[in-house]
């Protein structure tokens, strides 16, 4: 049941309040992707108070409004009618575009200095995937080279299995899972990373995923499913990558500097 579905099924039980969040969405639900950039903005447009739309949120069955508002951003995604677009061409650009910008709305320029610093803390970085979120990884390991930073990708289970299960100390775990589901071979070490006490970053797609609760950092992006054209979200993933790594580099050079400054 997507998200539309949801709200017609909650209908009858609406209070007044809910009434204008649904009027307000219903005539254009693109206010929340498009426009309204954060929960306090969309309270404002539809002239309720912010407790009122993580109630609606709630009421259809979100824990909170990020998972509210990715469920819709999953809609729009779904419905841009490929015909408003003067080609193939731009609309996959725009599609990507729309999917870049998203990104603010889930993270922060704190979630990237804090991993920053978890990274250049940690004794051993392992970045982990499978299938194409293995070349993710990869894409990963090869960028924190450039800046001398040595990590190991896992994309086996035997492997994984044998890390995640170790008592190395301060050990940092990327995960990179598109749908965040137990199907995919290497989630299930997550928990096992989780109880051995390493620093587990989850990277998802999936905002209700099980894994959730086993992530020291969780990180939300937001989906880029399309109707009609096959794009690959791993781009998404890699924009992430792009920006945290700038992060790790710039923090790395604050740190040599205070060595330095010390040393003379």
């Amino acid at each position: 049941m997507n998200i539309i579905d949801r709200i017609e099924a909650a209908k009858p039980n609406f209070t007044k309040s809910d009434e204008l969040i649904y009027n307000c969405i219903k005539e254009d639900y693109w206010i929340i992707i498009r426009e309204a950039s954060t929960i306090v903005d969309l309270a404002e447009k539809c002239r309720v108070s912010k407790s009122a739309i993580l109630r609606f949120a709630k009421k259809l069955g979100y824990s909170g409004y990020s998972e509210f508002k990715y469920d819709f951003s999953l809609v729009g995604h779904s419905s841009v009618p490929e015909e408003v677009h003067e080609s193939k061409f731009d609309y996959i650009l725009d599609s990507y575009t729309l999917a870049i910008k998203n990104i603010r709305q889930y993270l922060k320029e704190q979630d990237f200095i804090t991993l920053a610093k978890k990274v250049l803390r940690a004794k051993k970085i392992r970045l982990c995937g499978y299938n194409r979120s293995g070349f993710t990884a990869m894409q990963f390991k090869y960028r924190l080279i450039n800046i001398d930073i040595e990590s190991e990708v896992v994309t086996d289970t035997l492997m994984l299995n044998v890390l995640a299960s170790s008592s190395a100390e301060n050990e940092i775990f990327f995960f990179f899972t598109v749908r965040g589901i137990s199907s995919t071979p290497l989630n299930a070490f997550i928990q096992t990373c989780y109880e051995t006490k390493k620093t587990v970053v989850v990277v998802t797609m999936n905002p209700n995923t099980i894994y959730k609760k086993y992530a020291t950092h969780f990180i939300l992006l937001p989906n880029i499913k399309v109707k009609g054209v096959f794009l690959d979200e791993q781009a998404i993933f890699h924009i992430f990558i792009e920006i945290l790594v700038s992060y790790i580099s710039e923090r790395l050079l604050i740190e040599e500097n205070q060595t330095s400054g010390q040393g003379s």
